[in-house]
């Protein structure tokens, strides 16, 4: 297995965010941690844990839509709806058109806590790197 780049920025000392690093270590994952925000990166799509305001403890995945029928955003929805598929949770999704030419899907995953939002992401990270690389 390749290592993984992890930037560790200003570390998380909460457990079960560093038990995420670890595995995304272990499983090959692209990521960066900035206190209690870890982003990663799997194929084109952004996976995002975070404590939002108002709202709790949340996945937020985020994947780029083509912006004409010659595009392929299969990279970042690929990975986007499989990953949400396999969580059987509860969906928020937000289309974002801000920046002209680059519309984005947003969705949100919220968790009533930490230990089982890692214990469901690294399971789906784990099933979508074992679908992709067989």
């Amino acid at each position: 297995m390749h290592d993984a780049p992890g930037i560790p920025g200003h570390a998380s000392h909460n457990r079960h965010l560093l038990r995420l690093q670890r595995a995304l270590k272990e499983l090959g994952y692209s990521y960066e941690a900035e206190g209690d925000v870890t982003r990663v990166h799997v194929e084109g799509a952004l996976v995002e844990v975070r404590d939002e305001p108002g709202i709790g403890l949340a996945l937020l995945l985020t994947a780029a839509l083509p912006y004409s029928c010659r595009e392929d955003c299969a990279s970042s929805i690929v990975p986007f709806s499989f990953l949400l598929s396999s969580m059987g949770r509860e969906v928020e999704y937000e289309l974002d058109k801000s920046i002209p030419g680059y519309p984005m899907l947003r969705a949100r995953v919220v968790f009533e806590n930490t230990e089982s939002l890692v214990e469901t992401l690294i399971k789906s990270l784990d099933e979508f790197r074992k679908k992709t690389t067989h």
